[in-house]
């Protein structure tokens, strides 16, 4: 399944991440800096943002890195793909080639990147150029930090279902999935209501940080929620009204528990 953000609405759908052209997909960096640090980094200009996502990822990727240590599971393992201009990679969820000009910020949990040592990453998310500076012209900095935080909460799941052998959030009856004529799992809304309460989670880190500050947050819940469901509950982008969208960044922002956001959207799967 493919979990995208389109800058006017949301949707879904499965090689490895193959670099037509450019750089190769990098992995989560170690932020070397602090984090109020993001908020002097001038992303008006290409470079500019290209450090602004790199910094951000390797926050986003870091938060979730020291959580799973504290639940006693292995970190998620993302690489990450900002094509500039001029650049153009292939995904496993793409049938076209990812440019600069593509519109959609989606996470592929098919994807895969190896470095230079052998290590093996799984799960890619891409922020193509123009996507992101769209963002922040329409809703600042911060707006793009939070759409890549939710699509890493995408690769979070994953993490969770592997570790945990838990079910995917999908449509359940009786306690099994139900499939389409294809054999195909429902998604449903509550699996990317998880990544948005995610991005809030690690928001309400990143406020703590001194990397953002209120008016920021607010861009970013505005961002978030201009994908909504213009139907809710639609069978082709089951992703929540506004209301639900903004309801559960908002909770995982005034709670800082990502355990919260799993109790309370992970759908298919009972709690005590």
């Amino acid at each position: 399944m493919r979990h995208r953000i389109r800058l006017v609405g949301l949707c879904s759908g499965l090689l490895t991440a193959l670099l037509l052209t450019g750089v190769a997909p990098v992995p989560p960096p170690t932020p070397t800096a602090p984090a109020e640090h993001a908020q002097d980094i001038p992303t008006g200009t290409p470079e500019g943002m290209a450090e602004y996502l790199d910094f951000s990822f390797g926050n986003v990727a870091l938060y979730w890195a020291e959580h799973f240590k504290e639940i006693g599971l292995k970190a998620p393992s993302a690489f990450y793909t900002v094509p500039m201009a001029g650049e153009s990679y292939r995904s496993a969820c793409s049938a076209e080639p990812v440019t600069s000009n593509t519109q959609d910020i989606f996470y592929c949990p098919a994807d895969r990147y190896t470095n230079k040592e052998g290590v093996v990453f799984t799960g890619g998310v891409f922020f193509p150029f123009g996507a992101a500076a769209k963002l922040r012209a329409e809703n600042g900095d911060f707006a793009v930090a939070a759409v890549l935080a939710h699509e890493y909460g995408h690769e979070v799941q994953h993490a969770y279902m592997e570790q945990r052998g838990w079910r995917d959030i999908v449509l359940m009856n009786n306690d099994r999935p139900v499939l389409d004529q294809q054999g195909h799992a429902f998604p449903v809304k509550e699996s990317e209501l998880i990544a948005d309460c995610f991005s809030g989670a690690w928001s309400r880190h990143a406020e703590r940080q001194g990397y953002v500050d209120k008016a920021d947050l607010n861009a970013a819940v505005d961002a978030l929620v201009s994908a909504a469901d213009s139907v809710v509950g639609g069978a082709q982008h089951p992703h929540g009204s506004k209301y639900e969208r903004t309801t559960a960044y908002g909770l995982g922002f005034e709670q800082g528990d990502p355990e919260r956001c799993v109790r309370q959207y992970w759908s298919s799967e009972i709690f005590d």
